[in-house]
């Protein structure tokens, strides 16, 4: 397996959203079109460019069952000077970094087996790339999201996420009712981020209270959820590895997880 970094990022810091670049001068786009898995990994909100590098290349090491393909870090600018008080505006950026590595793989991976692994807000990256995808009719298979940073019934609203959800093979998502950062700053943040965008909101994120049905809609079949016990204590950081590589315990539980959304598992257990 090779570990490629594609990067959508003007800036170590902040700055707009930019057509994809892969950044490793000895792995390049043929390198990768040989490849005919391919997984995506997602960082979420409020991470740099050297740390989300950092990171995602640690966890594509986690990942077993990426190796007989390519693991993919993809960085994208969700982040600001300002730290956590950007969230409102960085809705916005995620939905570009999207339509950009929709059009990357639309572009240049149209025939290869897409999955996606994402933290956070990445996970909203995620869904909406997959619902590009559909569009463009290139298949996604696995999808896991981690600690998703997006309202509960997105992947069941009409509006939102469920063509995205019934359309790859299994989206699987795992969450934790200890995730402080969810339970406490999110409901305050996308309110104001869905005020500025004159949409609707719930004030429940998906990585902490699971799908939920929809007003027009169930959660599709395609979903699998996995709920962390509480008294694992999972807080928002627990999922990926820090910027200096290292793995906890609960950083190991979270790579197997992912690796058996990857492998395609029908049992999702985290442990």
């Amino acid at each position: 397996m090779a570990n490629f970094v594609l990067d959508f990022r003007c800036a170590d810091q902040g700055g707009a959203v930019v057509p994809g670049k892969l950044t490793l001068a000895n792995l390049t786009l043929d390198a990768l079109q040989q490849c005919r898995d391919v997984v995506f990994l997602i960082h979420g909100f409020n991470v740099n460019r050297p740390v989300g590098s950092a990171e995602l290349q640690a966890f594509a090491n986690l990942l077993p069952a990426a190796a007989r393909g390519a693991a993919v870090a993809v960085l994208w600018p969700g982040d600001a000077w300002s730290g956590p008080l950007c969230y409102p505006f960085e809705t916005n950026k995620a939905d570009d970094s999207a339509v950009e590595l929709a059009k990357y793989i639309g572009d240049n991976l149209p025939h290869a087996c897409i999955s996606f692994v994402a933290h956070s807000l990445g996970c909203r990256v995620a869904m909406e790339t997959v619902r590009q995808l559909y569009i463009k009719g290139v298949d996604v298979a696995q999808v896991c999201l981690m600690a998703g940073a997006i309202d509960n019934n997105s992947l069941a609203l009409t509006a939102a996420y469920r063509s995205a959800a019934q359309y790859s093979a299994r989206t699987a998502v795992l969450y934790s009712p200890s995730d402080t950062v969810l339970k406490s700053a999110y409901p305050a943040g996308n309110l104001l981020s869905a005020f500025l965008h004159w949409s609707a909101t719930t004030d429940a994120p998906l990585g902490y209270a699971g799908p939920r049905a929809a007003s027009d809609g169930a959660v599709p079949d395609t979903v699998a959820a996995t709920g962390i016990p509480a008294a694992i204590g999972v807080n928002h950081g627990d999922y990926l590895p820090g910027a200096d590589g290292v793995a906890g315990s609960k950083q190991l539980s979270a790579a197997r997880f992912a690796n058996a959304v990857l492998s395609g598992a029908p049992q999702l257990i985290y442990g």
